[in-house]
């Protein structure tokens, strides 16, 4: 084994904790039901695709005066579960558009644990689960066209964190709601 070199009177205190910051929030229509592509026991993997029929992001009043708005949006996400640790990854992609008609291209990944709030809305049984009693995260990066406008370019130099549910709404629609936050 080979002994530590590094100088023990450089080691870092234990920093404030970053405080999260809500800054806008995503509403995404699915276009029906989570596709099955396939299930593999052997890989202890199922893939499913959920296309995005509509969606927004819009701004949270928040302390930083910090704004983003997005219609019009479309895209798709792949459910990678593994069944056996009962969770997936989020493989998503969007596009959009600000106000002004600049293009707006969002992708993340993220987990969702599917615990039984969860799987009650995607099953059907129950209309609505709550931020507090879901684990479905996505950790969002933006690309822009060039004529995006000047008030959303903050958007490019920061890390988000999101906090989703599912829902359905009065249609029975599936829908994926996350509040997106900053830290400081």
């Amino acid at each position: 084994m080979v002994a530590s070199t590094l100088d023990s009177s450089i080691a870092p205190s234990l920093p404030t904790a970053p405080k999260p910051v809500p800054v806008f929030t995503f509403n995404l229509k699915l276009a029906g039901e989570p596709s099955s592509i396939f299930v593999s026991k052997e890989q202890d993997k199922a893939l499913s695709l959920a296309t995005i029929a509509d969606g927004e992001i819009r701004t949270v009043e928040n302390e930083l005066g910090l704004e983003f708005d997005v219609s019009g949006i479309t895209g798709f996400d792949d459910l990678n579960a593994r069944p056996s640790v009962n969770a997936a990854t989020l493989d998503c992609k969007l596009y959009g558009k600000t106000g002004s008609g600049a293009g707006v291209y969002v992708r993340y990944g993220g987990v969702v644990q599917f615990l039984e709030p969860s799987l009650l809305v995607m099953s059907n049984q129950k209309p609505t689960s709550e931020f507090d009693e879901s684990y479905v995260t996505c950790n969002p990066t933006f690309t822009f066209d060039s004529n995006v406008e000047e008030k959303y370019q903050w958007v490019l130099r920061e890390n988000f964190f999101g906090k989703g549910r599912f829902v359905r709404d009065s249609a029975g629609v599936l829908h994926v709601q996350y509040f997106i936050y900053v830290f400081r």
